[in-house]
């Protein structure tokens, strides 16, 4: 891949987590039916361009950059802040700190991810770095609470 299609690939990511906060960030009470809807439509299909950047970006500064922005204003999906970590850790397996981070962010939802969160610990505490990254792509994004 070109370094030109990788740089603009990483602006791409950056730009779309923007665009997708000012949607969703709106006055959605002062919508009429068709504004929603449209709203709705074009904040479904950020999200999809999205959550396909993620999976295709190789640039962790721009994983970064998204993240941190998320943490500034709050406002993307818990899986697609998840798949942010995941791929973060995937390009980076050998940074503790984003383990942590990772593990910070789980625990911010109470017990929904206290067991992932435990067990993310113990790994990453113990060194196991590459058993860690393992375990940290198979934790689900969505949890399903029905069958608990």
């Amino acid at each position: 891949m070109s370094l030109i299609r990788v740089s603009m690939m990483a602006l791409t990511l950056q730009k779309t987590v923007e665009t997708l906060h000012q949607w969703i960030d709106q006055n959605w009470s002062t919508l009429d039916q068709i504004e929603l809807k449209t709203t709705r439509e074009t904040v479904d299909s950020l999200y999809n361009k999205l959550i396909s950047e993620i999976d295709h970006t190789d640039n962790s500064d721009h994983l970064l950059e998204a993240i941190n922005y998320e943490i500034t204003h709050f406002f993307l999906s818990i899986p697609c802040v998840m798949k942010m970590y995941q791929r973060l850790i995937w390009l980076n397996p050998s940074n503790r700190s984003y383990y942590e981070w990772f593990t910070d962010y789980l625990l911010q939802y109470g017990p929904n991810w206290q067991e992932e969160a435990n067990a993310l610990t113990e790994l990453y505490m113990k060194e196991d770095l590459r058993k860690a990254c393992e375990f940290t792509q198979k934790i689900e994004q969505v949890k399903n609470f029905e069958n608990k």
